[in-house]
């Protein structure tokens, strides 16, 4: 089993690999984000294996959390605190320089989401809209949030940015050197496991979508904001399973909006099965189709090439 390290103060676990090949920053679906050690054991026990060090933040168990862009901004938060204890847990240990700097730089870090999940690191993603200095994003913010939505927003915005200050000092006082954190999510590689962004879930074999009256952003807004940000997204994949029929009109969407930005071809898989197939046991094929993708998406980020990625499904 993989030995993942509480992290003091957070909601979040860590895995550290003896020698990563990549940081993957995993955030989990409805009630299974709550219990990511038990749900996901095999697919992390494979993720390890394949050379990955483990971030996986655990959501309070809340389901009626309406406010979904809180709520990633809360992840966020909560992976600035990881990323200073980590730094400090290696200064404070016989690490070398280079295994230090590894986790200091963020082009070591991968998003991995699953279901609902996948919504929050969207949400990051059309935050780390910088284009012009962000003006670019707030007006991408203003033409699909009301006046007073666009306003709480601001504020959410205004908290991870104190907070990244907060982790980017930290680190350069501990380090004795200035250090670097990209605002939000920006050139972080992302990989999208059935994602489901209208809070979909089965009960007793009907699908419902859970209060979506109350849902923020609702799905109309988010589909708006991906839609009108036109310059990001361009390190994304998405992986499908063909009788998901939770994620099924998300997913349709997704491959419409991503095939359209700087690399081609879209890094899209499908696997047999249904919703729920990352949470079985033989997920052996889909972790080894999960490390070619995010590995075709670093080349795309460090070089600027595309290539493809032909997975066993």
């Amino acid at each position: 089993m993989v030995n993942f390290d509480s992290i003091k103060g957070s909601n979040t676990k860590v895995a550290f690999h003896p020698q990563p090949k990549g940081v993957i920053q995993f955030v989990g679906g409805f009630i299974s984000g709550s219990f990511p050690q038990i749900s996901f054991k095999h697919l992390f026990q494979h993720l390890y294996e394949a050379g990955y060090s483990l971030i996986v933040y655990h959501f309070p168990f809340h389901p009626l959390q309406f406010n979904h862009w809180s709520v990633a901004i809360e992840i966020l938060d909560d992976l600035y605190k990881v990323r200073f204890e980590i730094i400090k847990k290696l200064f404070c240990t016989t690490v070398s320089d280079r295994q230090l700097n590894f986790y200091t730089d963020d082009s070591n870090y991968f998003w991995l989401g699953y279901s609902l999940g996948c919504k929050y690191i969207l949400l990051l993603e059309i935050l780390s809209d910088d284009y012009e200095r962000f003006q670019r994003r707030d007006e991408v913010l203003s033409s699909c949030l009301s006046k007073k939505d666009f306003k709480k927003t601001q504020k959410d915005i205004e908290r991870a940015d104190r907070n990244r200050e907060e982790a980017i000092n930290s680190i350069s006082d501990l380090l004795g050197r200035s250090c670097q954190i990209n605002p939000f999510i920006k050139d972080q590689p992302s990989l999208l496991v059935a994602p489901e962004i209208n809070n979909t879930v089965q009960i007793a074999n009907q699908y419902i979508s859970l209060f979506s009256f109350w849902d923020f952003p609702s799905l109309d807004t988010i589909q708006c904001l991906i839609t009108a940000s036109t310059e990001i997204f361009n390190l994304m994949g998405l992986i499908s399973f063909n009788r998901d029929t939770i994620a099924k009109d998300d997913v349709e969407f997704l491959k419409r909006q991503l095939q359209n930005r700087t690399f081609k071809p879209l890094l899209h898989k499908v696997f047999e099965g249904t919703h729920n197939e990352p949470l079985e046991s033989n997920v052996e094929n889909l972790v080894s189709c999960i490390n070619l993708i995010l590995q075709e998406l670093r080349q795309r980020q460090r070089y600027g090439i595309a290539g493809t990625v032909e997975c066993e499904t």
